[in-house]
């Protein structure tokens, strides 16, 4: 009798319970898109906590879900105790909300019309910009070639702003752009340019002056305003025969046959008065207001840090602008003439466009890079609500 009372304190020795049921294995299990999640088992009466049961498995809740189908499963314990495993579809967020976007986007896809006509708010600007002439090079097909492309070029602007006007583009501004080299200059660029040459200094000038005053001429009908930008670049330095500028910033041919149209063209306001020149003094950049940006231009050959491309030299170069607070540090729009190939890029805070040349090529260059750029007279388009667009390059 006092053997039956006696209590065994080994475990192993006390008889075992079978449950009556089937019991689920807890966890999760995860095929790659959705998984299945179990719980522990709980009491009957206790509904699951999916968040808490989640995190017990190692699934954040903000980026998983238990959805249906959820299903359960009850057993009993010989003394009567009940218990209760659940089971449910366990889904990412992301993907379940991405799979109701897409829908939706579907949906708007299938209902979408095009709109026949674009609409731009306020009044835009065209801009001209014309880059490195360099008028009496004679590389490629010298200064005959490089007259008939600019020629060319005058005729192709005028088509253009016939395009824009058909386009019911808002454009009630032109800005012309002189980024410099417009002449090829005499001595102290390159070792051959003395000998190679076509015309001296002064027929160079006379050249580039007619070619531009015939252009403002003609594009200046179209338009109530007229704005010209000018900057100087390196071939319109006095140079030495060291080949180095020994005067001033100011002292440049580029500049000068700028302030000589300007002169012509004020001789007859009634016809050319609302055409107006800013044209800076001891500077080599210069800024000003289109459709409300900030535009910027310089030749470009002062940007020579930042790496070996045109791009880095250009994105250095402004950078050290802003940092010094220079007015074309703050530039919406950067142009940029001196590389003789066209480029864009969006720096976030400014674009930046390289204009291509018009003269013939660069014999010395293709010998040593094999390359060759492709002329043309960039143009684009400035609006209030659009920084730059309708790029082209007339040819």
């Amino acid at each position: 009798m006092e053997k039956l009372l006696q209590t065994s304190n080994n475990p192993a020795s006390e008889p075992k319970l079978k449950k009556i049921g089937a019991e689920w294995q807890a966890g999760v299990v995860w095929n790659g898109d959705e998984g299945t999640i179990t719980t522990t088992a709980l009491p009957l009466e206790e509904a699951p906590n999916w968040d808490s049961i989640l995190r017990l498995w190692g699934l954040d809740p903000t980026q998983f879900r238990v959805v249906e189908p959820v299903l359960f499963n009850v057993w009993g314990n010989p003394d009567a105790t009940l218990n209760r495993q659940w089971k449910g579809k366990v889904v990412q967020i992301a993907d379940d909300t991405r799979k109701e976007d897409l829908s939706k986007l579907e949906k708007e896809i299938k209902k979408h019309k095009p709109k026949l006509k674009t609409s731009f708010i306020g009044e835009g600007a065209m801009i001209v910009v014309l880059s490195d002439w360099q008028i009496g090079k004679a590389d490629g097909d010298g200064l005959k070639g490089t007259i008939e492309r600019i020629l060319n070029g005058i005729d192709k602007v005028e088509v253009r702003i016939k395009e824009l006007e058909k386009l019911k583009r808002p454009i009630g501004k032109l800005m012309v752009l002189w980024t410099g080299d417009s002449i090829e200059g005499c001595v102290g660029h390159y070792a051959q340019q003395t000998f190679s040459v076509e015309l001296d200094r002064r027929d160079q000038v006379k050249v580039a002056r007619r070619l531009l005053r015939d252009a403002l001429m003609r594009w200046s009908k179209y338009f109530t305003e007229v704005q010209v930008l000018a900057v100087g670049g390196n071939h319109g330095e006095n140079r030495n025969g060291a080949g180095k500028s020994y005067t001033s910033l100011n002292d440049n041919d580029d500049v000068a046959i700028v302030e000589q149209v300007a002169e012509i063209l004020e001789s007859n306001p009634e016809a050319y008065g609302h055409i107006q020149f800013a044209i800076p003094k001891d500077r080599l950049s210069i800024t000003a207001e289109a459709a409300g940006w900030v535009l910027g231009i310089t030749h470009g050959h002062t940007a020579r840090r930042g790496g070996t491309g045109t791009e880095q030299k250009l994105r250095r170069w402004l950078e050290g602008q802003s940092l010094g607070r220079r007015s074309v540090g703050g530039a919406d729009v950067l142009v940029s003439g001196h590389y003789h190939h066209f480029r864009v890029a969006d720096w976030g805070g400014c674009v930046w466009l390289q204009a291509p040349a018009m003269d013939g090529g660069s014999a010395w260059w293709q010998e040593m890079s094999g390359e060759k750029s492709e002329s043309g007279i960039l143009t684009f388009c400035m609006y209030p609500e659009i920084r730059v667009t309708d790029i082209a390059i007339l040819k």
